[in-house]
Formats: C-alpha cells, sequence, structure tokens
C-alpha cells in the first residue's frame, strides 16, 4: 500500500489546452469563518456550516490534526479506511462522534464524549446545523460482507444551503441519489472518484460479479446530475493505492470527462484546499481546478 500526496495545483496536459485552472474560491483549512469545504485526502474532508465544523471519515493522524477543533466527527462505513481508530485518536474527543448503526462497539473505548449511532432517514441537531443520515450504496460490514455495521452518506444542513458526502459507492442502484436530490438543495457533493486500484479496473467492474465495490470517474459525474448539485468535489483518490496505475488517474479521467460533457461546477481540489461556498450559492459560475 503507498500514501501519495497532491501537494501543488497544476493544470498538467489534460486540462492546459481547455480552460482548466486553480480556483480562485480555494484557501487553506483554518482559514475560513465562512461556509466551505475541505478536502485532506481520501474521504476526509472539513465542512463548515454556519459557525460548526464536522470533519468526514478522517484517515491518517496527521490528516486529522489539520482538521483542527470539530464540533462532530461523521463516519460512513466502518471499513478500516473509513472508519480508523488510529485516526479517531487524533480527534479531540470533545467532538461528537456519529456513526452507523452497528458501529458503536467499534468506538465505544475511544472516550469521545457523545457518540451516537444513525441509519438511513436519522436527523441530528449539533452546532448550528442538522445532521441527516441519508442513504448511499456500499458492502456492509467491517471486514467481510455482512448485513452490519451498515453504510450510510450524510447530509449536513443550514436553513436552505446543504453539503452532501456520499461515503463510498458502487454500482448498484443508484435511484437513492434521485431521492435525495429532490429532498436538499445540494451546494456541494462530495463522491468518489476512485481507490486503491486504477481507473480501468473500476470500469471493467460496471456488469460484472458484484457490480464493483467502488464507482469510477464517470459515474460520480452521473451521479452528481442526479443530485442537482451545483458543484461536485470528487475524493476518494490520489491517497491510497497499488502500484497498478498512477493515482492522478481518477481526477484526469473526471477532468476529461467533465469537459467533454460540459459539465460545471466540478472542483477538483489539492490535498488541504478549500472551496468557499459563497460564490456558489450566491449563483457566481464556479471554476474548475486540477491538481
Amino acid at each position: 500500500m503507498l500514501y501519495s500526496s497532491v501537494t501543488a495545483a497544476a493544470t498538467g496536459n489534460d486540462g492546459a489546452s481547455s480552460g482548466f485552472r486553480p480556483s480562485e474560491a480555494l484557501a487553506r483549512v483554518g482559514d475560513s469563518g465562512t461556509d466551505g469545504v475541505t478536502w485532506l485526502g481520501h474521504a476526509t474532508a472539513v465542512a463548515e456550516l454556519a459557525g460548526t465544523r464536522v470533519v468526514f471519515d478522517p484517515l491518517l493522524p496527521w490528516r486529522a490534526k489539520k482538521a483542527g477543533v470539530v464540533d462532530a466527527v461523521l463516519v460512513t462505513h466502518s471499513h478500516v479506511d473509513h472508519l480508523n481508530r488510529w485516526s479517531l485518536r487524533a480527534i479531540p474527543r470533545e467532538a461528537h462522534l456519529v456513526v452507523p448503526r452497528g458501529c458503536r462497539d467499534i468506538v465505544s473505548d475511544l472516550g469521545f464524549a457523545r457518540v451516537t449511532e444513525v441509519t438511513a432517514g436519522d436527523q441530528l441537531a449539533i452546532g448550528g446545523i442538522e445532521v441527516h443520515a441519508v442513504p448511499t450504496r456500499h458492502d456492509n460490514g467491517r471486514w467481510s460482507k455482512r448485513d452490519a455495521p451498515e453504510c450510510v452518506g450524510y447530509v449536513i444542513k443550514r436553513d436552505k444551503l446543504a453539503i452532501h458526502h456520499a461515503g463510498d459507492v458502487d454500482f448498484s442502484d443508484h435511484r437513492v441519489f434521485d431521492d435525495i436530490g429532490k429532498r436538499f438543495d445540494i451546494a456541494a457533493t462530495l463522491l468518489p472518484i476512485g481507490g486503491m486500484m486504477p481507473v480501468w479496473y473500476y470500469r471493467t467492474r460496471r456488469t460484472r460479479i458484484d457490480q464493483g465495490v467502488h464507482i469510477d470517474p464517470d459515474c460520480a459525474l452521473d451521479i452528481y446530475e442526479r443530485l442537482g448539485a451545483r458543484a461536485l468535489v470528487p475524493v476518494h483518490w490520489g491517497t491510497l493505492h497499488l502500484r497498478l496505475g498512477l493515482p492522478s488517474m481518477p481526477r484526469r479521467r473526471l477532468a476529461k470527462i467533465a469537459l467533454a460533457r460540459n459539465a460545471s461546477g466540478v472542483h477538483i481540489l489539492e490535498h488541504g484546499a478549500r472551496l468557499d461556498l459563497a460564490e456558489i450559492s450566491g449563483g457566481a459560475e464556479p471554476r474548475l481546478g486540477a491538481p
């Protein structure tokens, strides 16, 4: 297993001739005070709404520490690259830890002030926001396929502004995202575009065996459109990978098809970069950044 790091924004050959440029909306985590999303690597992201800060799926302690002080930790599922005990230990214990149903015993000894299990359809009030557990499509279980622990996605919401994190997604029935899009006015969605294997591997799994455990960038763009979100922040790429392809392959594929389909609002962030939601909610045309 390798850990890679995207450290600097650069358009690269896939974007140099097609208008890709670093987004002017980007800032560093901690530079905020406004509503926004910061991607820290893999599925780990910090979202800020109404002065409330949450971190999704913290992975790697040094990245978890970069999240800073958060009001809540939202874990989408129990696979070890999303519910990672080693990384959770780097989060201040005052945070409210929210996990899918069946995960309590995995985290009960970590000393968090409050632990809440949720299933799709549950809603919590944390700080100034609503936290909604929503359906996703991924294998339940921790080390093998089982009925539990469950997998969920999250929508965090303040007034009419919402941010969606899907967790992991496979190639099964995606109609659940139609329903999520009808329920919420989503400013930004965080969708996975890869995994440890190269893009070509996931693309071959669309119709084979178990429909794969992870989607490819093409499918992520389809789900983005189903949700009706105004911005897409791709996650779950460029952090954990095997020596079977470049870690940049998922974002290069996403950049290519977004341009081919004239899909606006795709923000490909570097590790630690932040998308400010003010320009999105204000109706300005989102720009594209390509690390």
